[in-house]
């Protein structure tokens, strides 16, 4: 049996993107069958392959992580000459993505309008901050500035301390996944009229959907929206990260019927009834003791117990996982989310794959993380028609 169709295997992006938001959209459209090709600065590459480098390793894992499937080359786009190289590649490309600070591209006389010139059916996709208008765009920015503007500092962390960013990246992963999608509508739109566009995307703006529920708390008037691992204002009870005999575990019952059904696990039936907890208004008011009584009850009983027994009763509950733990999680492993390789450049290690699905195959990456400019030669050779002298030439000039 060959290789299954893949929807994008028809595509050529040329990727100008670095650390997290960018990478990861064109991570997801590389597994949906696009032929990605890292165009990096000369010597150093992008800024991503430095993150969280071991000592002899040529980049760490973040970079493996979210460049398999990918090719690279490496062209230096201040220089006339890669400004140049880099428009004759424009002529045979589908899509350019670019996660530079606005303005970048024009900086080098390579903005949207020019490439466009080159190839009148091109996509180009630009990633920034705060996007391409408003009195923000000029302003630099990483995820945890985007996380303290959007206002998820605002309601992260304990009611009486201080606003916290999450652990997780998830300005620049939402701003991916978006980033992702638009580019899916603009190769339809493409399809349908010929004529390419630009897709512009804002990590502001993708973070600010995130907030729905704490914005529905905040219509009905309740204010105090920082509390820990309850429900937004809390709302909703029991709702909380609560202590197991071998750690913790999430649970949400904040429904009657899970209710119910939680009283009867913890041999309570009575509660169901109880003045105090018969409504969700009245579980809301009495959160605390709620909480008490919950914690009570899961403090005899394993994480693994407790997630098994609430399962079963269709009550929600997590357990909280620690990351090695995540990452030999047997379901992860099981739909080859994770997927256990012999890397080339860090060796064995766990990698994650797409989460995306069609025709329910779990994604297999076809390559591991490039080495910087490994597909010069026989990139510049075969798509350019540069002889070995010339492209030799251009590595001696630092354009390559």
């Amino acid at each position: 049996m060959g290789q299954p169709l893949l929807p994008l295997d028809d595509l050529r992006i040329l990727d100008l993107t670095h650390y997290y938001n960018g990478p990861y959209a064109t991570f997801l459209l590389s597994h949906l069958g696009a032929e990605v090709i890292k165009v990096e600065a000369p010597g150093f590459g992008e800024g991503g392959r430095a993150l969280f480098r071991r000592k002899g390793n040529p980049y760490g894992t973040p970079f493996a992580l979210l460049n398999s499937n990918k090719q690279s080359i490496t062209l230096n786009l201040k220089s006339a000459e890669g400004q140049a190289l880099f428009k004759r590649l424009v002529r045979k490309a589908d899509i350019v993505v670019e996660n530079y600070a606005a303005g970048t591209m024009d900086s080098m006389g390579l903005g949207y309008e020019v490439l466009r010139a080159e190839n009148p059916r091109l996509i180009y996709a630009t990633s920034t901050g705060f996007g391409l208008s408003g009195p923000y765009r000029d302003v630099a920015a990483f995820d945890p500035i985007i996380q303290a503007m959007a206002g998820v500092m605002a309601i992260t962390g304990e009611a009486d301390g201080p606003p916290m960013k999450t652990g997780a990246a998830v300005a620049d992963i939402l701003g991916g996944v978006h980033l992702c999608a638009g580019l899916l509508a603009a190769i339809r739109q493409r399809d349908r009229s010929g004529v390419g566009l630009m897709v512009e995307l804002c990590l502001y703006d993708s973070v600010i959907p995130a907030l729905t529920s704490f914005l529905g708390a905040m219509g009905m008037g309740l204010t105090d929206l920082r509390d820990g691992n309850r429900a937004s204002g809390g709302a909703i009870s029991p709702y909380n990260a609560y202590p197991a005999s071998d750690g913790w575990v999430m649970i949400l019952a904040g429904d009657n019927l899970r209710w119910h059904k939680m009283c009867a696990l913890m041999g309570r039936p009575e509660l169901a009834t109880d003045e105090r907890f018969a409504s969700a208004r009245a579980r809301a008011k009495n959160l605390h003791e709620v909480d008490q009584i919950v914690a009570a009850w899961t403090r005899t009983k394993t994480r693994r117990e407790l997630f098994d027994i609430m399962a079963a009763a269709d009550v929600f509950c997590g357990i909280v996982q620690d990351l090695p733990e995540v990452m030999a999680d047997k379901h992860l492993l099981a739909r080859g989310m994770l997927h256990e390789v012999d890397h080339p450049a860090l060796g064995p290690m766990t990698i994650f794959t797409s989460p995306l699905r069609l025709a329910s195959r779990a994604p297999v990456p076809s390559s591991m993380s490039p080495a910087l400019g490994e597909g010069n030669d026989r990139f510049y050779r075969d798509e350019l028609g540069l002889t070995a002298e010339e492209i030799a030439a251009l590595r001696e000039r630092k354009v390559i």
